[in-house]
């Protein structure tokens, strides 16, 4: 009996009608197409290895410029054609989406990551350090990174590296400016004001009572700039600053496709496709997190 009563009793709210109902809402919310989109790019990056049936890299000229299996000529052998070297365009998709996620969670680690750290550290200490930082991270942004990444490149070589670097020197300003702009407002606030008499370090209070009350900011931002950063690396692939062939890389072979355009439309629509589609589902997939995170914003 006294089992019983603790499971209703635990059970009980779950089960209500109320309860039931916002779950429903919530789920209605949620961006369905999104996260359908981007669990798929990520599957396809992670199983490329055992979802492609041919080589991303071999070449094979007997069968160049293939259509779609929906067009004339076409094969579900290549059901999204070849390229101009006879290379499966699916495939080469399926790679070059591991070299985009790639690109993006590494430049995340290092720009966003440590841009937080440093926009914490910014905003807390103020003064003369924080105008010099903040003078650091003007100039990052308004350095092209495009122009850096050909520096980079005819100075060391092109590069999956050379692309973090280049992608990270900048993106890390932006996150900087952010974080210490919410930590200028955080810092006056009365928890600070007793850490502070309680003999809390400084290290504590920026690492214990400042940056949890951050982390959504910091969520929503990297969220955002996936998509950012997918843009700038096939930019950089496209220009030939970025992985060098044969590596698969989507930007590449929306390049790949130009002399073609108008008889093989498809090496470089379907690459372009592609950008476009994982683009548009991080975008709609961040701001939606940013509107569940914000509490000036919700709606239940």
């Amino acid at each position: 009996m006294i089992i019983t009563r603790r499971v209703q009793t635990i059970a009980g709210p779950i089960l209500t009608r109320g309860g039931a109902t916002t779950l429903v809402r919530g789920l209605r919310r949620v961006p369905i197409i999104p996260l359908l989109i981007i669990v798929g790019v990520v599957f396809m990056a992670v199983f490329a290895d055992v979802l492609a049936a041919h080589s991303p890299t071999l070449p094979s000229l007997t069968h160049r410029l293939k259509p779609p299996f929906w067009e004339e000529g076409g094969s579900l052998s290549y059901p999204l054609g070849t390229d101009p070297l006879g290379r499966d365009i699916l495939t080469r998709i399926m790679f070059g989406a591991r070299v985009s996620l790639t690109v993006a969670a590494l430049t995340l680690l290092l720009g966003g990551v440590g841009g937080a750290i440093i926009g914490l550290f910014s905003g807390y200490m103020g003064g003369k350090i924080d105008a010099l930082i903040m003078r650091v991270a003007d100039a990052a942004l308004a350095f092209p990174i495009i122009l850096l990444a050909i520096l980079l490149v005819a100075t060391i070589g092109a590069g999956l590296t050379n692309v973090i670097y280049a992608i990270a020197m900048v993106l890390w300003a932006r996150y900087a400016r952010v974080i210490r702009g919410e930590v200028l407002a955080l810092k006056e606030a009365d928890f600070v004001a007793r850490a502070r008499v309680a003999g809390c370090s400084h290290v504590r209070i920026m690492a214990v009572h400042l940056f949890p009350n951050v982390v959504n900011t910091l969520i929503v931002l990297i969220t955002l700039e996936v998509g950012s950063i997918i843009i700038i690396e096939a930019s950089l692939s496209f220009l030939g600053a970025g992985v060098p062939p044969p590596n698969p890389a989507w930007g590449s072979m929306v390049s790949d496709g130009r002399d073609y355009i108008v008889d093989a439309w498809w090496v470089s629509l379907i690459p372009g496709l592609a950008i476009m589609l994982v683009v548009l589902g991080f975008n709609l997939f961040g701001d939606w997190l940013r509107d569940r995170l914000d509490p000036k914003r919700r709606q239940l």
